[in-house]
């Protein structure tokens, strides 16, 4: 017969002598089920537990106070005071600059009390802390700075809209995404989020600021290193629908002064190309003819159409005189018009077209970098203050006229 071993009558012992903790839970109307059992809470019920913690905070003590609303979440989370207490967190980390855990902080508050009172409040916390990030606030790792992040901004402005999809904050936050965009040279998607501001909040205070910002955004993109040959007509033909839809707006005259600093691009996009086809080696009348015309169609009354109606009268008898002459339509080419708005190229753009096949044949697109915007009254602007962004203001009236400045010939 084999012999105890000795070990294990001590464990046998130490089980005897050592009492088996459990955790004791207790029910209570208004706080659901507590455990009782000990540890780090210091109050007996949840309302003792939220007034140790607003003293905490009152008398500076943020830590010990954070503590304190967290014990509370954690022993009493079904409590009357767990919706305020959650939302306290967020502010005691949003007051620490802690922004990205004040965010996440007051999400788990939007998440678990829906129907709190301190709903809406999270909400608007949500938001300013979105648009401090939208100004410029960097992301933090391990709370060392690492520079913006426009798309954690936008994550954070569609968390927002997912929360409440028609509430206070979402015709806004769906602008700011565009806002965003544009910050991040992504023109397409911005002209994307405005679009979905005109369809999902078409009586918003923001629409009018959306529907101008799609022509923005496109003016910009004609003018970028990321060149859109159709960009300068897209942005004309959203300027103009913003005047249909708002002729007694604030930035009508702005508007205005866009189509026409955009008109004077496609002529003078034109006119370089009719130079371009006189001085090519060999030079080709007929090409020049055309764009020559092209111009005066863009505006008669620019300088460059001038230039351009005496170069259609001395080119004349010389386009007669090759084969097929004018062309039934009197254009200098017997074929259908090339056009320079045409999907192989466009007057904006000063890319010329071989006359014959349409294929380019050289010159590239204006410099971007000596090109001046007029100023965008909706672009975020930066502040240590959260929601500093001049697109919280949206009824306010643009303070000036945007700068007079052309852009690049």
């Amino acid at each position: 017969m084999p012999r105890p071993r000795p070990l294990l009558y001590s464990l046998l012992a130490l089980a005897v002598a050592v009492p088996i903790v459990q955790a004791e839970l207790v029910w209570r109307p208004g706080e659901g089920w507590s455990d009782e059992s000990g540890g780090d809470v210091s109050a007996s019920s949840s309302r003792d537990q939220l007034e140790l913690a607003h003293k905490m905070e009152a008398q500076g003590e943020r830590d010990n106070a954070l503590k304190a609303y967290k014990g509370l979440l954690r022993r009493w989370p079904l409590s009357f005071f767990a919706p305020e207490a959650q939302y306290r967190v967020g502010k005691i980390l949003e007051d620490e600059g802690d922004f990205a855990g004040a965010f996440k902080a007051f999400q788990t508050m939007v998440q678990k009390y829906p129907s709190s009172d301190y709903f809406e409040q999270a909400m608007g916390e949500q938001y300013r802390i979105a648009n401090l990030y939208l100004a410029g606030e960097p992301q933090r790792i391990w709370k060392i700075p690492v520079g913006p992040s426009m798309d954690r901004t936008v994550e954070m402005y569609e968390r927002i809209i997912k929360n409440a999809p028609y509430g206070t904050y979402s015709p806004q936050c769906q602008f700011n995404i565009g806002l965003a965009r544009e910050q991040q040279r992504r023109y397409t998607d911005a002209v994307d989020s405005y679009q979905k501001v005109l369809d999902n909040y078409p009586t918003s205070p923001v629409a009018s600021n959306a529907q101008y910002q799609i022509g923005y955004a496109w003016m910009r993109s004609c003018i970028s290193g990321d060149y859109d040959q159709g960009a300068a007509k897209k942005a004309i033909d959203a300027f103009q629908d913003y005047l249909v839809r708002y002729p007694s707006s604030d930035k009508a005259v702005q508007a205005q002064d866009n189509i026409q600093k955009l008109g004077s691009r496609q002529t003078q996009g034109a006119f370089d190309i009719a130079k371009f086809y006189e001085n090519s080696h060999p030079p080709d009348p007929r090409a020049a003819f055309i764009y020559y015309n092209e111009v005066v169609r863009e505006d008669a009354n620019s300088p460059q159409a001038q230039i351009a109606k005496k170069r259609i009268q001395e080119l004349r008898p010389v386009v007669e005189a090759l084969p097929g002459g004018l062309g039934p339509d009197g254009s200098g080419t017997p074929a259908p018009l090339i056009s320079a708005r045409g999907p192989e190229a466009s007057p904006s753009s000063g890319t010329p077209m071989d006359s014959d096949s349409g294929a380019v044949t050289n010159s590239a697109p204006p410099d971007a970098a000596s090109e001046a915007l007029p100023a965008d009254p909706n672009a975020p602007v930066t502040s240590s203050s959260p929601g500093a962004t001049a697109a919280e203001a949206t009824n306010a009236p643009v303070a000036s006229p945007p700068d007079k400045t052309p852009l690049p010939q």
